[in-house]
């Protein structure tokens, strides 16, 4: 029987990669060349800084509750993925073939999945360490933001050394409201949304769309156990 999760070794290594990336952050000392990056590329910049404050100031808070990752990433990095457009890449052609209720509710419980897998990821990394400023470092943007979508490149210095591992976000910019928002990530050439759509289209083939979303509340309800209990034991 297919696993859904038969790729769980390589999504941890590519969430705690993009967790890393994403939370993390560069301050640019060059006031000129802030003033002259494309705005998908300051959105991400931005929301790395923002990010990385917020959960300096809360590590300890994460370390106890893991509930605190997942609340400081719904509210300064989930309203920067567009997840209705990245949920319809990841089912492709059966996104068309499944229904308006079933379409929402694979939505919620994949947001919900990112969600948990990332905060899964940066606990982890929070257990064991401390974050630093100078993780990543993101490229020049390269080449003309092309309509509506646009690409920014990242890349990722391990602690401790170790070769640099290249991050690239991919953007689509809203017609209807205008703001720039992720819809895939790649690391190292491997996309998010390529990795997840392998799963979840031999799931749908085997169990129908219902199956799926099946699948994905009991993942969910899993990492909800897993995570019920504190990383590090309160000091007296």
């Amino acid at each position: 029987m297919f696993n859904l999760f038969s790729h769980t070794t390589l999504l941890s290594r590519t969430a705690l990669i993009i967790v890393q990336s994403i939370l993390m952050t560069l301050i640019l000392s060059s006031s000129s060349y802030a003033d002259s990056v494309p705005v998908p590329q300051q959105l991400m910049e931005d929301t790395s800084n923002q990010m990385i404050q917020a959960f300096k100031e809360n590590t300890e808070a994460i370390r106890q509750d893991p509930n605190v990752a997942h609340q400081l990433i719904n509210a300064h990095l989930v309203p920067k993925v567009n997840f209705p457009l990245m949920s319809r890449w990841v089912l492709g052609k059966n996104w068309r073939k499944a229904t308006a209720d079933q379409q929402q509710e694979f939505i919620a419980q994949f947001q919900k999945l990112v969600v948990k897998f990332y905060s899964k990821a940066l606990i982890q990394f929070l257990s064991k360490n401390n974050l630093t400023d100078d993780i990543i470092t993101f490229q020049p943007f390269r080449g003309k933001i092309k309509d509506k979508y646009a690409t920014v490149r990242s890349q990722v210095n391990p602690i401790g050394g170790g070769e640099p591992i290249k991050v690239n976000y991919d953007l689509y910019r809203s017609k209807k409201t205008g703001l720039w928002k992720v819809y895939d990530v790649s690391v190292e050439g491997i996309s998010l949304v390529t990795t997840y759509r392998s799963s979840f289209k031999q799931i749908v083939t085997q169990k129908g769309m219902d199956g799926l979303l099946s699948e994905l509340k009991d993942k969910n309800s899993s990492i909800n156990k897993s995570e019920a209990k504190p990383l590090v034991a309160k000091k007296e």
